[in-house]
């Protein structure tokens, strides 16, 4: 029988492994945003990893909704090919249709072409980032250790292909559940429902069905809304790839949201929940006394 290791020579173990580990030193953390609200949220972790002494460097498009400068990071601007109004004329469709009114399914194809029409101007957009050869000269010799990105759009996902470092997401989610398919995690649409249906992971028989119907839709449907990614990923990294085969490197996935308001769902190791970092002002919760 093998006996238990004693107090001292745990503590002897211990010692030794501190003894072995390196000094924790600030890195150098390239982002990639994606504008609008879910800069909102990152910005709230990019702050504070800078607070920490980590170098923060922003990408920033010259026609921005809300990414500003900030004495907390370093921005770098890049041109795009569309105005202010042109952006702005695009989302307010987007907002109009798929937001301020209840989704009815005669919109569903006018939102699908809004949502296209947004995307196709964004793989524009990283068109001029990944094409600017000074920016991204400076962005290699830099020596970023890692790059930050909401992987919604490509742009950030390309450019850490490019610049061979390992990508963190910060999401809440993607279109098509394209992080889990990326990431080949378990979605069987029999017990996970879709994002549309509404339903919960506790569905009868006729949901499931439904839901199955549902699933192989959306499939048709992605392959039409990332066929822009899909053809900017393989052409600036000249190789046969696709959006999904590259948001498959993720080294870490930072998951905006808690199974505490969302059903339970199969998780891979490399992804961690955050769901409380846009509570910056906590309170005690109420006293509800159950009977």
């Amino acid at each position: 029988m093998v006996r238990a290791l004693s107090f001292p020579t745990l503590g002897l173990l211990a010692w030794l492994s501190l003894l072995s580990l390196e000094p924790v030193q600030a890195g150098k953390v390239l982002v990639m945003p994606v504008d609008g609200s879910h800069w909102l949220s990152m910005k709230i972790l990019v702050e504070e990893l800078s607070r920490r002494g980590h170098e923060m460097v922003v990408l920033v498009p010259d026609t921005s909704l809300l990414i500003r400068a900030s004495g907390n990071y370093i921005t770098k601007s890049f041109r795009v090919p569309y105005t202010q109004a042109e952006m702005n004329a695009n989302l307010d469709h987007i907002k109009k249709n798929a937001i301020e009114k209840p989704p009815q399914l005669t919109d569903f194809f006018d939102n699908l072409g809004n949502l296209i029409e947004f995307t196709n101007m964004q793989v524009k957009a990283c068109e001029g980032l990944l094409y600017d050869e000074a920016l991204m000269k400076s962005l290699r010799e830099t020596g970023f250790d890692i790059l930050l990105t909401d992987p919604f759009l490509p742009c950030g996902t390309i450019l850490a292909d490019s610049l061979s470092l390992p990508p963190v997401y910060f999401l809440h989610g993607i279109p098509c559940r394209l992080d889990e398919s990326a990431t080949q995690c378990p979605s069987p649409p029999s017990f996970v429902p879709r994002f549309i249906t509404g339903y919960s992971d506790k569905m009868t028989f006729p949901q499931r069905v439904n839901n199955m119907l549902l699933t192989f839709f959306e499939m048709s449907l992605c392959r039409k809304l990332y066929t822009s990614f899909d053809e900017l990923a393989s052409r600036y990294l000249q190789k046969d790839t696709t959006y999904e085969e590259l948001l498959g490197n993720g080294a870490v996935w930072l998951h905006r949201y808690d199974f505490t308001f969302e059903f339970p769902k199969p998780q891979m190791p490399n992804m961690v929940h955050i769901g409380g970092i846009n509570c910056a002002k906590r309170g005690p919760l109420t006293k509800v006394r159950c009977y």
